[in-house]
């Protein structure tokens, strides 16, 4: 039977949801630790004061000569310069002389940021320090030394092309006197024309002098206008900026952390995970079915339970898909609409416990709820997950058929919940079926019997049972216990199906079961005395049962001796085991180890004596 329904290429939207709701703790405790790092960070850090001061930088007047009007605005001052001069050694140096314990201008640099509004010519220039009042001072000490380090680069300039033109102005009245001095007539018409051009001369540059002369006076680097203030709080650390940051940087750790633990986790966890891992859809999905979360999930489906109703689709499914037309016809009533007899699904755990029963019950039980004849069988020897479900006794099974060469049909039980389905057990306690020793006989065995016969086997885990009985069957399905199948197990399975030739149309999920050794223990404290009283009750009555039983034992023995005389070497063989079993030992007949019995037969044992001594107390008869 293939499947209609693809496996997902690749991981999607919800799966990683998924991982969100799976490792929500590790996820929290990722946030939860970065705010208990930025709470203690805050503790920790020492508090930082920030006062500002506000320039308002001027004009030098000398923009030719400073290159002021090649700033970003359209003015006469370059802020970007000032902003890198502000922050300069020169003026770090000349603050450092204003503040109390003369630090370095390296130490100051780190304190100082200088930041420009737009459109605008002030500078703001900020300073931290520990304390409100030094953070204060710092900030008043930074503006009034940028204005004194302008103030002196601009009388420097203007000091410095001064002297520059006075210098120029004293050569020129030197070479006046030169030719003042010089006698000949026609020499003096000539110094006469040149004496008119040094005169110029000295004039223009009067001119220039004149205008720096009075800029020298009333040059103006700027001024304060707002001067620092004692802050009120500190800068940093902000309370609210750290606790957010610790939780951004705590959820980033904590989802990394969970997709890292996910991607390392061994085991399958939900249904995307399934049909990711293991490349085949789940048809199945029992993991929603658990109505009450003390008792084990999942119990008997019926058709008011709407998980019950997946169960129906499912079945009705598998009767499509197994359906034979061509065998229908030859060996069905036209008014029987039933699919051909004779279909074999293996249903193998992925776990030890009870999933993989469970699984098969409820698909079992499905099956006869839709109209088909079906035969469970019980191949795994974790005994009492399919009696506890369908309230069946204890009793012989299996193991019976294997070791013993019963008849299945006499083995058989009817639960009166699901009419149409039958159940064999897979035998009394402390019996294990020999699966693996004659697997193909046994399902040629089973075959005739149902429409479909669901074998659940013991997990792949525990043992290769499901790996020999898959050869000869028509569908394997996976179970898959959410929260504690290994992904290894469900790729070996499906590929195991592969090799075998089995189809392996997709798997079935259900929700973490207890632990089969937790259960076992509680079961074994359950069942022991509370008290020295109450457990020599308990032999006291075992040993009356034994002694009851071992006489019914001998009685039957004489009366079978006695019939012996006239009976056939066949019934003889038949009483030599009944004496077997009645005397608790166990004797091989042919068809043991896993050989195929005669259909619907016991194989007659050889004759033996048996010699019938009381059991011991505490013995099953």
């Amino acid at each position: 039977m293939d499947s209609d329904v693809p496996g997902p290429s690749g991981p999607e939207l919800k799966e990683y949801t998924a991982l969100l709701r799976r490792r929500w703790r590790l996820v929290g405790a990722g946030v939860l630790g970065g705010l208990v790092l930025a709470t203690a960070a805050l503790f920790a850090v020492p508090a930082t004061y920030t006062s500002v001061a506000a320039v308002q930088v001027h004009p030098t007047g000398m923009a030719e000569f400073t290159g002021e009007r090649s700033g970003r605005l359209t003015g006469d001052v370059n802020l970007d310069s000032e902003a890198q001069v502000a922050v300069s050694d020169q003026v770090t140096r000349g603050m450092a002389e204003e503040l109390p314990g003369t630090p370095s201008p390296a130490d100051l640099r780190e304190r100082i940021d200088v930041t420009v509004p737009s459109n605008s010519n002030i500078l703001e220039l900020h300073y931290s320090a520990r304390s409100p009042a030094a953070a204060r001072d710092g900030a008043d000490a930074l503006a009034a030394a940028y204005l004194d380090h302008r103030s002196e680069q601009a009388r420097a300039l203007i000091n410095g092309r001064l002297d520059a033109l006075r210098e120029e102005q004293e050569g020129l009245y030197g070479r006046l006197s030169e030719l003042a001095s010089e006698g000949s007539e026609s020499a003096q018409v000539s110094a006469e024309a040149q004496a008119d051009a040094l005169r110029q001369e000295i004039s223009d540059l009067g001119n220039g002098i004149s205008p720096l002369s009075a800029l020298l006076e009333t040059v103006s680097p700027g001024q304060v206008i707002s001067p620092a203030e004692l802050p009120e709080s500190p800068s940093s650390p902000v309370p609210l900026l750290w606790l957010v940051a610790g939780a951004a940087l705590g959820l980033i750790a904590g989802l990394l952390a969970a997709v890292v633990r996910d991607r390392l986790d061994p085991r399958v966890h939900d249904t995307e995970d399934t049909a990711r891992i293991g490349a085949v859809p789940v048809l199945l999905d029992l993991s929603a079915a658990r109505a009450d979360r003390s008792a084990p999930s999942p119990g008997l489906l019926t058709d008011a339970d709407p998980v019950g109703q997946r169960a129906n689709e499912f079945a009705h499914l598998v009767r499509a898909r197994l359906t034979d037309p061509v065998a229908t016809a030859a060996t069905v009533d036209d008014t029987d609409d039933r699919p051909a007899p004779g279909r074999v699904l293996v249903v193998a755990g992925t776990t030890p416990g009870r999933a993989g029963t469970a699984a098969a019950v409820n698909l079992a039980s499905a099956l006869a709820r839709t109209g088909s004849e079906t035969l469970l069988v019980c191949a795994d020897p974790r005994a009492g997950t399919a009696e506890e479900l369908l309230d069946l006794p204890e009793g012989p099974g299996l193991a019976e058929v294997l070791v013993d060469g019963e008849d299945p049909a006499d083995l058989e039980a009817r639960p009166t919940a699901v009419p149409r389905l039958r159940v064999l057990r897979h035998g009394r306690p402390g019996a294990v079926a020999p699966v693996q020793g004659g697997a193909a006989e046994l399902v040629e065995l089973l075959r005739p019997r149902a429409a479909f016969v669901v074998v659940v086997t013991a997990s792949v885990v525990e043992s290769a049972d499901a790996h020999a009985l898959a050869a000869s069957a028509d569908l394997l399905l996976p179970v898959v216990e959410l929260g504690r199948t290994r992904r290894a197990d469900l790729t070996g399975l499906v590929a195991a199906g592969a090799r075998f030739g089995v189809t392996v149309p997709g798997a079935v999920t259900v929700p973490r079961q207890p632990n089969p050794a937790a259960a076992s223990t509680s079961r074994k404290s359950d069942e022991a005395p509370t008290d020295p009283g109450t457990a020599g009750v308990a032999e006291s009555t075992e040993a009356a049962k034994t002694a009851e039983t071992t006489g019914v034992a001998e009685a039957t023995e004489f009366a079978g001796a006695t019939e012996g005389t006239e009976a056939t070497e066949a019934t003889e063989g038949t009483e030599g085991t009944e004496g077997s079993e009645t005397d608790g030992s166990t004797e091989v007949p042919a068809g043991s180890n896993g050989t195929k019995p005669a259909k619907g037969k016991s194989t007659p044992a050889k004759k033996k004596s048996i010699k019938h001594k009381p059991a011991p107390a505490g013995s099953r008869p």
